[in-house]
């Protein structure tokens, strides 16, 4: 009778040894998974970079545009043969300065390239007397933002 309550005792410590153990596992896997996905807080998409910077440009809002706008940004101006380089920064207080154009200004977008980690997007402006087009790149890191805009007048 003894034998049977060791062999009992055994058992069912055995069971719920079993039981803990597949519990800790589960809790390892849930955590695992849910940690591996998580989107960053507060990141834009494409879509949102997008109008942000058309925002910017079209109608002078530039509050946003520093979230939208990578560190290393290349920024490049042709007019006719003349191209002029700006940073982050300077294209920043450019806009703040200088504001939108008063006149009219009608957008098209079309997307050139696009994957999971970058994308490339032409966008015109058309003023009443000229239209400015801008080539934009787009990379993905920690979330969505313009890498390089190249920018020329007709």
């Amino acid at each position: 009778m003894v034998n049977n309550l060791k062999i009992n005792i055994n058992n069912k410590t055995m069971k719920t040894l079993k039981s803990l153990l597949a519990g800790i596992i589960l809790l390892f896997i849930c955590v695992a998974a849910n940690a591996s996905v998580k989107p960053v807080a507060g990141s834009l998409s494409k879509d949102d970079v997008i109008k942000i910077y058309i925002d910017a440009i079209a109608h002078g809002q530039t509050e946003n545009l520093g979230a939208a706008l990578d560190n290393y940004l290349q920024y490049e101006t042709k007019r006719g043969d003349d191209v002029t380089t700006f940073t982050k920064e300077q294209l920043i207080d450019y806009l703040k300065n200088n504001g939108a154009p008063s006149e009219s200004v009608t957008t098209n977008t079309l997307v050139f390239s696009d994957d999971e980690k970058s994308s490339v997007v032409k966008v015109e402006f058309k003023y009443n007397d000229f239209v400015r087009t801008d080539l934009i790149t787009l990379s993905k890191s920690k979330g969505w933002k313009i890498t390089k805009i190249e920018s020329s007048f007709k």
